[in-house]
């Protein structure tokens, strides 16, 4: 449950910044002369930012967004600021309409494996076969437009553009990417809803007043923010477990107050697993472990240290007050039985693997996964991060050779 709620809290920012920008709209009319022209443009200039930022941090999907509603936002300047019911603009207004829902669509169901490679190609070439399937489809959308009880014809209320076949779509996209939030560890989700809500709001209130640049202008805000996010992320997140890295607990430490405490954690036999079951088994147990370090309590932040090692920093608290979060983590670990496929059994290729998913699993075992640990305060004796540091790390060891599976304070 609190995962689900860190993942729904990533939607925060993209709300925030759409929400903003709803708002900002009823200033914008007011403008002209050089602000005006700044204000027109600062979607494209916005764009070209995420473009370099995405290209930087082999971002492709956030690439391709920032293509699909810089795409839309050029749509709505240079040929939908005229009337509906003229047939050009009929026709761009409803391959518009479905070409939104769906490219989102497509763009948070895809995972992100590279930009400059076969399957970045592959992906690219889907994107921009949806777009132009949309417009080969313009004519035949607009008959159907135009026929009467037809999904893609009602304007369900009044001020309302967007027709009620769009609408599905956009909803379907959107409770999509919600699950997709929940359940992937990744930014990218939030900020492709964020795309998507942007460019919903510019089609379906298309006739209030600089609509299109205020939601222009939150698309690639939405973008920004994700591609920092993304670059945070490399510098700062531990790939395999998700985890804060050894950098950030190196800065985190410079900033510590005159009262914490750390708690340095390791897997009990880990080298046993490697050689008995291989590095595969061996990174699903540190993603096992990182799973439950990173809910400890009692205002505790979770880092992955190198190797089988964790740690734990517990600002503003002595060592006493860590003990029942420890010892809380300790024995969930403990507690969790995991299942392993002895080597011999497993398929070499990975479609076989999948055939046998769900089905009765031969030569499998359980086993626990146990971790020691030591904690030490900032005292007298451990006057800055690194003394304490040592001082865990010598209390860590003193927890192996006394049996693992224990925390010493």
């Amino acid at each position: 449950m609190h995962l689900r709620w860190v993942a729904l809290a990533r939607l925060l920012a993209p709300t925030l910044i759409v929400g903003g920008a709803l708002l900002a709209r009823e200033y914008m009319p007011g403008l002209d002369g050089d602000a005006r022209v700044i204000l027109v443009n600062l979607p494209y200039l916005i764009a070209v930012a995420c473009l370099v930022m995405a290209y930087q941090f082999r971002r492709l999907r956030l690439m391709l967004a920032t293509v699909g509603i810089t795409s839309l936002y050029w749509l709505i300047q240079n040929h939908l600021q005229v009337s509906l019911a003229q047939p050009d603009a009929a026709r761009l207004f409803l391959v518009a309409s479905l070409a939104l829902p769906l490219l989102c669509l497509y763009l948070l169901l895809i995972p992100e494996r590279g930009m400059f490679n076969t399957y970045g190609a592959v992906v690219t070439v889907f994107f921009l076969g949806i777009g132009g399937a949309c417009f080969a489809l313009a004519d035949v959308m607009l008959q159907a437009a135009l026929a009467e009880g037809n999904a893609f014809s009602a304007r369900p209320v009044e001020d309302y553009v967007l027709s009620a076949g769009a609408s599905k779509l956009v909803l379907a996209a959107l409770v999509v990417g919600l699950g997709l939030v929940v359940l992937r560890d990744t930014v990218a989700e939030s900020v492709l809803l964020g795309v998507l809500a942007s460019g919903f709001f510019s089609l379906a209130l298309l006739h209030l007043d600089d609509i299109s640049i205020a939601m222009g202008i939150a698309g690639g805000l939405c973008l920004v923010w994700g591609l920092l996010r993304s670059s945070y992320a490399m510098a700062y997140r531990d790939e395999l477990t998700g985890l804060l890295s050894r950098r950030a607990l190196n800065e985190r430490l410079n900033t510590l107050g005159r009262r914490y405490s750390i708690a340095m954690l390791d897997v009990d036999h880990f080298k046993r697993f490697n050689d008995k079951h291989g590095h595969d088994v061996g990174d699903e147990v540190l993603k096992l472990v990182a799973s439950r370090v990173s809910q400890v309590g009692n205002g505790g932040i979770a880092y992955r240290y190198g190797g089988e090692e964790f740690c734990i920093v517990f600002p503003r608290k002595s060592s006493e007050d860590c003990a029942a979060a420890l010892d809380d983590v300790r024995e969930r670990i403990a507690d969790y039985k995991m299942s392993i496929r002895d080597r011999r059994s497993r398929p070499q290729r990975s479609r076989d693997g999948a055939r046998r998913r769900g089905a009765t699993r031969v030569g499998t075992d359980e086993v626990s996964v146990t971790i020691s640990a030591g904690v030490a305060a900032r005292d007298e004796d451990c006057p800055d991060a690194e003394a304490v540091i040592l001082a865990a790390d010598s209390k860590l060891y003193k927890a192996k050779k006394t049996g693992r599976n224990r925390v010493i304070f």
